[in-house]
């Protein structure tokens, strides 16, 4: 199976994935996390697969018997239908998961116009930025290779929530007494108006406050209350938050394509672009990687973006099938 070139429909339409999702086992586990290792840069995708698939099991409705009949009939039909792709059938581990999961999403599509909580997905590729306008008058910059889960009708809703994976730039329109929580693997932020950022690259969650008041919430540490200038990081096995001070416009920059480094390691510049461009870039001198960098670096032409690093670090570029090699 070519999961690697798999999109959010995709992984939502195959048997073993959604296997995976509602009835996980050792097996499936080990294949997942093995491929999330290899290809991190599908890890977007997949969580939001997964949540989609999960939608189905936010209400449990009682089936009507002709709905019942109706759904039998179509899967006798098509288990009598010669079909050319049989392969995950021919997995033991996954033959009941796999086939209890495919009656659970046939099902929930029958009654899904009245579960409540429908939600649209936005989703940007490697290299791209997208400006949201969400029906409550809120503004989110969704960062390159980053996904956005938002409940519809969102402005009708007591409370308004959205869930992220990525990087995103939030400017949330203020409502009397309305929260608006954001959601991430590892912490919840509760506004009720004001505009912050929030990264949830790597195993952790990095909340930088521009302006306005938040609350960090997450499962074991108390509520935090952040002001203008704050960093908080919650890691994914650790639910200590670290609190820094910082200048915010460092940490938005990229919603104009540049990169503000303030004493900020090598290291760090690899790992977001490979997060946000798919793009991998190597260092022969590894002692490099633990250099620290000051500067402002324009993000709008990648080669000029590596050039000039190269120039900065005093190395010569070669540009390889996946990136760049830094010798």
């Amino acid at each position: 199976m070519n999961y690697l070139s798999y999109e959010i429909d995709d992984f939502c339409q195959d048997s073993d994935f959604i296997g995976w999702v509602l009835a996980p086992g050792p097996e499936s586990d080990a294949f997942w996390r093995s491929f999330l290792e290899k290809y991190p840069h599908k890890a977007a995708a997949v969580q939001a697969a997964a949540e989609r698939v999960r939608l189905f099991q936010f209400q449990e409705i009682e089936p009507q018997p002709s709905d019942l009949n109706r759904l039998r009939e179509r899967i006798w039909n098509d288990l009598e239908t010669p079909v050319l792709r049989l392969s995950w059938w021919q997995k033991p581990a996954f033959r009941v998961a796999a086939t209890v999961a495919v009656l659970l999403v046939s099902l929930g599509v029958l009654w899904w116009s009245r579960v409540p909580g429908a939600s649209q997905t936005f989703q940007t590729d490697y290299g791209q930025v997208q400006r949201i306008e969400l029906s409550d008058g809120s503004v989110v910059t969704l960062n390159a290779h980053s996904s956005l889960k938002v409940v519809e009708n969102l402005k009708d809703q007591p409370v308004r929530e959205v869930w992220l994976t990525g990087e995103a730039y939030f400017a949330v329109a203020k409502r009397q007494g309305g929260k608006f929580i954001v959601h991430t693997p590892e912490a919840s932020i509760e506004v009720l108006g004001t505009e912050f950022n929030v990264n949830t690259r790597r195993q952790q969650t990095k909340v930088v406050l521009q302006e306005g008041k938040i609350q960090l919430l997450t499962d074991q540490a108390p509520a935090l209350t952040m002001k203008p200038g704050d960093m908080a990081t919650v890691k994914e096995n650790d639910q200590a938050v670290q609190l820094q001070i910082v200048q915010p416009e460092h940490y938005n920059a990229w919603k104009e394509s540049y990169l503000v480094l303030d004493d900020r390691p090598v290291t760090e510049i690899v790992d977001m672009l490979e997060d946000t461009y798919g793009l991998r870039v190597q260092f022969e001198n590894k002692v490099l990687l633990s250099k620290k960098l000051t500067g402002k670096l324009s993000l709008k032409e990648m080669d000029d973006f590596i050039e000039n690093l190269s120039t900065i670090l005093d190395t010569d570029v070669e540009k390889t099938t996946d990136g760049y090699l830094l010798r």
